[in-house]
């Protein structure tokens, strides 16, 4: 493989001095230029799905034919993303929409149960629900476009709920004790996270939203023009959406990081990310017969996970495969790290990522709730790379062999968790 960095007896952390000040830059696509006409704005979606499949077919990430599967994957997903939350999204009358197994983009992490509301930030609004028994929930207002910066965050140690698990958020209006996020002009979102650490014990509650100030309007009215405005906004979103994960990938990942390194942990929250949380991100490179140990320590985190996706941006399939696991998950060895090994075939070691045969993909691993604001240098995530026939030689001599049929299992409670998560 072209590039490639072959590491064999040594851990590698890459850090991030001279990354820190290194920003992506929008991924620019000519807007389509609202019509009002519903011929012509279906006519302009239908050319950009043509340019997206024109896009992926020359992107670097259209190699194997695993790869170029999900290129077409990607583009149905940015689609449906992209329908749901421009095409049918009333920001007056919002309703929670979730990104999940069939619209998921943006390196979606495989333990959150995400829930995105459009909201007018001139109106005030009310978010109720139930707390649920996840790990945690969090509570974020964005700018519109994906990459934008976060406007105010109500975190889990500093949500108010009731004995019984429900609550009330305010967003807009007049600052407010308790759960108030505050906004700013023009067409918001709000995201949701619930983040599940023990899949099998914890359930998300419920979440809702309405708009309540009285300058509310009525619910508008429905016309041609109105629709064809709304096809034209999606097909802009979409446009950008089918683009802009790729490049980040290319960029942001494997244009400055070596495969098979990590780099050190950091706060991504002025980039879209959840504030608060650090993150570390490295991106593999593998023969069929290699593996790389991923080591990490447990730390203060209330929430520590690892995942696996590829270079379209996506998490891998966490329902039916391992791709990722949480603390709570992990096999701790018996020299107080975990040891994951990534992989194509089964090791027959308890923390395998499995790469569904991609021989190139993206790592990421999240650290939420972390009682201070760095985790120690010592403690930071490393990468070896090993021959298979070595692996077990590179863990300790105690590390326990996982059977089939113990595999078997682990994957149908995945599945069987995911299922109840998102009632699927």
């Amino acid at each position: 493989m072209i590039g490639k960095v072959m590491i064999f007896s040594l851990g590698v952390v890459i850090g991030v001095a001279g990354l820190s000040t290194f920003q992506l830059r929008k991924v620019t696509v000519e807007p389509v230029v609202a019509s009002g006409q519903l011929e012509q704005s279906l006519d302009q979606l239908a050319d950009a799905v043509r340019e997206a499949g024109i896009f992926v077919r020359d992107h670097t990430w259209f190699g194997s034919e695993e790869e170029q599967a999900e290129a077409y994957r990607h583009i149905v997903r940015a689609l449906i993303n992209s329908l749901e939350s421009r095409a049918l999204a009333e920001p007056d009358f919002p309703l929670f929409v979730s990104l999940n197994h069939f619209n998921k983009l943006g390196m979606d992490n495989s333990d959150q149960r995400y829930r995105i509301a459009l909201f007018q930030g001139d109106g005030v609004y009310r978010v109720w629900g139930t707390r649920g028994s996840t790990r945690r929930l969090d509570f974020a207002v964005y700018g519109l476009d994906s990459m934008a910066p976060m406007v105010d965050t109500l975190s889990t140690d500093d949500l108010e709920a009731a004995a019984d698990g429900s609550f009330e958020v305010w967003i807009g209006g007049e600052p407010r004790e308790g759960n108030w996020l505050r906004t700013e002009p023009g067409l918001q979102r709000l995201l949701v996270r619930q983040i599940h650490s023990d899949w099998e014990s914890e359930l998300p509650g419920e979440v809702h939203i309405d708009r309540i100030d009285s300058g509310r309007p009525r619910y508008p009215p429905f016309s041609a023009e109105i629709m064809a405005d709304r096809l034209t906004a999606a097909t802009n979103f979409f446009a950008e959406e089918v683009r802009l994960w790729p490049e980040l990938s290319r960029t942001r990942i494997a244009g400055l990081v070596p495969a098979n390194t990590l780099l050190a942990p950091r706060d991504t929250g002025s980039e879209g990310g959840l504030a608060g949380r650090l993150m570390s991100g490295g991106h593999y490179e593998l023969e069929d017969d290699e593996a790389l140990i991923l080591t990490s320590w447990p730390s203060s985190a209330r929430y520590q996970g690892i995942q696996l996706g590829h270079h379209w941006w996506e998490s891998l399939d966490y329902a039916n495969r391992q791709t990722s696991l949480t603390a709570d998950q992990a096999y701790l060895s018996s020299d107080g790290a975990y040891h994951f090994v990534v992989s194509a075939t089964d090791p027959a070691v308890p923390n395998w990522l499995d790469t569904e045969g991609f021989s190139r993909g993206v790592i990421l691993m999240r650290y939420d709730g972390l009682e201070t604001a760095k985790i120690p240098e010592a403690q930071h995530p490393t990468a070896t790379l090993v021959k298979l026939s070595d692996l077990r030689a590179s863990l300790p001599v105690d590390e326990p062999t996982v059977s089939p049929q113990e595999r078997a299992n682990q994957l149908a409670a995945r599945r069987r968790q995911v299922q109840r998560r998102e009632n699927f």
